[in-house]
């Protein structure tokens, strides 16, 4: 983040950023700071983009979307990233070496063949003699030389294997949550847009949100909060690992996007992960202490390609709030 403000402009941004902060009930940690900064300046359109369609959605903006706005857009490089960068750089650098000493070579190589060829043309024995051995030796030489050029591009192959590898799991990295071990909201658009490309019909939203999470964590603390948290995720992802697309949302809200699934079915699947969340039983490491047991709300609509994937999400989001207002640990169908 480069900041060209005066003073002046600066205070006026500290007091926006501030009040932003404390209307959303966020702390004021660097990286709260740095995202809510960056989306008052108007500095960074990817920001304000998404900012601006969950606060117009209604969603709930919690330090886990600013961590996540800070990873996806202000963020540039991590270690990993640099460290493969290094590695391209190697690998690129040391192969080049060897080319370009091969070529070199290969040049001095071919000029003189051509000498010596032209040499052989004449009556002298003894001088073709000559001339046939120092051609002899500059090819056991121009073979050496391969052989270690060869060695290099194997080298060079098996390294480059190792770091598409790298480069995979690090694209992979970035689309799952550290924390739940679901997709992110960057799969969520590409993967619904690839499954309507392909004619996938009926495709069902099922939202899904802790009941009583933010007391859970007021109780109990946020590390406990964040096994917990963990373990609903995993819960959920295993009614549909096979299936359907498990996303973390929010800090404790889960979407489930299912392919050639109506309402019906989805509301079945629904019914299904309320079910197990709620037979999950949990205890403190520490004392050994019973925790209270966790519940989820769901609601359930179908995927509306004239409402696009936002749209969806609002009316799932709508539906689980339905499902909520009605007495919680339920699912709620939006028809």
């Amino acid at each position: 983040m480069k900041y060209l403000d005066t003073i002046e402009q600066a205070d006026g941004m500290l007091q926006k950023t501030l009040g932003f902060l404390k209307q959303h009930r966020l702390p004021a940690n660097p990286i709260n700071y740095g995202v809510v900064y960056e989306y008052m300046a108007e500095s960074n359109k990817d920001i304000s983009k998404t900012l601006d369609r969950d606060l117009k959605a209604g969603k709930t903006i919690d330090s886990f979307l600013m961590e996540s706005l800070y990873k996806d857009f202000i963020l540039q490089q991590d270690a990993k990233q640099e460290a493969i960068v290094d590695d391209v750089h190697n690998v690129v650098s040391t192969t080049q070496k060897h080319a370009t000493k091969a070529h070199k070579d290969t040049s001095n190589y071919i000029s003189i063949l051509d000498e010596g060829m032209s040499m052989l043309d004449r009556e002298d024995t003894t001088l073709s003699k000559q001339v046939i051995d120092r051609l002899i030796k500059i090819s056991s030489s121009m073979k050496n030389s391969q052989t270690v050029l060869l060695k290099a591009l194997r080298q060079a192959q098996a390294k480059t294997a190792e770091l598409q590898q790298q480069i995979d799991e690090y694209e992979e990295s970035k689309q799952i949550d550290q924390l739940t071990g679901l997709f992110n909201r960057s799969v969520l658009n590409q993967t619904v847009d690839m499954w309507v490309s392909n004619d996938v019909q009926n495709i069902a939203a099922i939202a899904i949100n802790l009941d009583h999470f933010k007391q859970f964590n007021d109780n109990y603390g946020v590390t406990i909060g964040n096994v917990i948290l963990s373990k609903v995720a995993q819960k959920v992802k295993s009614y549909v690992a096979d299936s359907g697309l498990p996303v973390r949302t929010g800090g404790e809200e889960f979407l489930i996007m299912i392919p050639e699934a109506d309402v019906h079915t989805a509301g079945e699947i629904a019914e299904k992960v309320r079910q197990g969340v709620e037979k999950l039983q949990f205890v403190n490491a520490k004392n050994r202490q019973r925790l209270p047991k966790v519940t989820v709300s769901l609601g359930v609509t179908s995927y509306n390609p004239k409402i696009g994937i936002e749209g969806t999400l609002q009316k799932a989001t709508s539906a689980m709030r339905m499902a909520k207002a009605t007495g919680r640990n339920r699912v709620f169908t939006d028809s």
